[in-house]
């Protein structure tokens, strides 16, 4: 289609009644991909949604229809009317053209679906550099795992591994700056000479003999992309794409499995788990789809969840604590734990914890604030001896295990939103955890806790903020009391009192000073900033 150049800001009205245009200009509407504006590089992400800020100004891309390459308008607000500018637009195509072709895969290989293009757009250029150093050198290259799984999900894909039949040592030579993560299983961290990316790239490997249910005794390194894709867990995990070529490798139907929500082994799912227990842990993380919902497994890898799991006992504590936490960090937490104890894995992880799974489904945390939240409320009914012990053994670090039993202390203990002095007092003494109590409190009392969040919202902050106005030294000197426990503790006392009272001067704390009973008696059970 020929094209019609509009120069920028001409006074080509556009008006502003639903993006309305003349069918003149719509038929110029029909591309996407690299913005090239003002004969600038201008890297614009593929355009997914309708606004973006460029040189000052508010942008608006009228349509996205996907095709690949050409020239899309653009429109630029002023007043009550768009005017028009083209933009050059160059297609994901174009920046793989010249990346050389290494060695062919020894399966066969499909185009690639256009659920990748965005995921083209955003690989970096340092990988592709990275990608084209292995080819021209004659090794073979794919992109692998979870980057290539979430290309086909549609999702954002934050890392890129990849498979090669380069072998590691050779790797090392090629990359000066490669560090040697696991070369003993091929694994090598490819780095340029500049910039700090890095990027783990293995070589074509068969694993031998599984004896411990951890890892592999030896690894046969070969030029098999067929083979390697087969010693992989889950179907969704054995994909591989091949940038220089754009062919996607699929030979276990992953991209079906995804597509219909289906957690499928590869090959035969009792094996797969007997040869590391620890897939029995990356089944139910997998299981999450976040906003998507749920993977269910099929018939043979829920039955061997089942019968497998004495496997986890095989495991490390510290890969088992790894994948616990993205698991209940995830979405749909609450509907794994739920599967979790209905497989009897759960009883494994947390031995002699009386676990309330109702509750998970009242929690709303999501994320890394999620983990010592969706603890408390599972030990909610447990002794804080057990609670300790079950999260040692897992080598929780001790920060976690105290945010854990703080929340699970406080559980059931909210201030009364009417009462000012409360939820200043409670604001204060929670800090930084006051989120996370609140969504456990939430899943106790959703109403109670709504009110008090609604209370602290509109609470003003403190006039003289949260740290002790009194030092020391002065209240040393008012009271002459020498530096020591009772005079630390009536400082506590008096830091309480600020808090609650909101006392915005010394002078105030001073006065509160005066009404203190403090010259007789134990100092032990004198209040501080602590809740309950």
């Amino acid at each position: 289609m020929p094209v019609v150049p509009v120069e920028q800001d001409t006074a080509l009205a556009v008006h502003d009644h639903g993006f309305g245009v003349a069918p003149p200009l719509e038929r110029h509407l029909q591309q996407l991909d690299h913005l090239l504006l003002d004969d600038l590089l201008v890297r614009q992400k593929r355009v997914d949604r309708q606004q973006f800020d460029l040189h000052g100004h508010r942008w608006e891309v009228h349509r996205q229809m996907g095709c690949r390459g050409g020239t899309w308008l653009v429109c630029r607000r002023k007043g009550n009317e768009w005017h028009a500018r083209t933009a050059r637009v160059m297609a994901a195509d174009e920046r793989f053209a010249s990346l050389p072709a290494g060695a062919a895969a020894d399966l066969p290989g499909e185009p690639l679906p256009r659920s990748f293009d965005t995921w083209l757009a955003d690989l970096p250029d340092s990988l592709l550099e990275v990608v084209a150093r292995l080819a021209e050198a004659g090794a073979g290259v794919w992109v692998v795992g979870g980057s290539v799984r979430d290309a086909c999900a549609g999702l954002t894909a934050h890392d890129h591994d990849l498979a090669t039949t380069m072998r590691p040592d050779q790797m090392l030579a090629l990359f000066p700056r490669a560090l040697p993560t696991g070369v003993r299983f091929g694994t090598v961290s490819l780095r340029l000479e500049e910039g700090n990316e890095q990027y783990e790239a293995t070589t074509l490997r068969t694993d031998l003999e599984y004896r411990d249910g951890r890892r592999p005794e030896e690894v046969d390194f070969g030029d098999s992309l067929a083979q390697d894709l087969r010693r992989r867990d889950f179907t969704i995990n054995a994909m591989a794409v091949d940038l220089a070529r754009q062919h996607l490798h699929d030979p276990f139907g992953g991209q079906s499995d995804l597509e219909a929500g289906c957690l499928r082994a590869v090959g035969d799912a009792r094996e797969r788990l007997s040869e590391d227990g620890l897939r029995i842990m990356r089944a139910y993380r997998f299981m999450d789809r976040g906003d998507a919902g749920l993977w269910q497994p099929d018939e043979a890898l829920a039955g061997a969840l089942v019968e497998c799991q004495r496997m986890l006992t095989l495991v490390s504590s510290e890969r088992i604590w790894h994948e616990l936490q993205l698991i209940l960090s995830g979405a749909n937490a609450a509907a794994i734990l739920d599967r979790l104890g209905v497989d009897g894995v759960l009883g494994l992880l947390l031995p002699e914890w009386t676990c309330d799974i109702d509750l998970q489904h009242r929690c709303s945390a999501i994320g890394e604030e999620a983990v010592a939240a969706r603890l408390a409320l599972l030990a909610s009914a447990t002794d804080r001896g057990r609670v300790e012990s079950a999260l040692r053994d897992l080598t929780a670090p001790r920060k976690m295990l105290d945010a854990v039993q703080e929340l699970r202390r406080r559980l059931g203990t909210l201030p009364q939103a009417t009462s000012s002095e409360q939820l200043r007092l409670y604001r204060v003494a929670l800090g930084a955890r006051l989120e996370q109590q609140l969504h456990c409190e939430a899943s106790l009392d959703a109403d109670a806790t709504a009110a008090v969040r609604e209370a602290l919202t509109s609470l003003p902050v403190n006039q003289a903020g949260d740290l002790p106005l009194m030092d020391g030294n002065r209240l040393s000197e008012s009271t002459g009391l020498e530096p020591g426990e009772r005079l630390g503790r009536l400082k506590a006392w008096l830091h309480r009192i600020q808090i609650e009272q909101d006392l915005a001067t010394v002078a105030d704390v001073e006065s509160a000073l005066a009404d203190l009973d403090w010259q007789d008696g134990p100092s032990d059970d004198w209040p501080r900033v602590s809740w309950p």
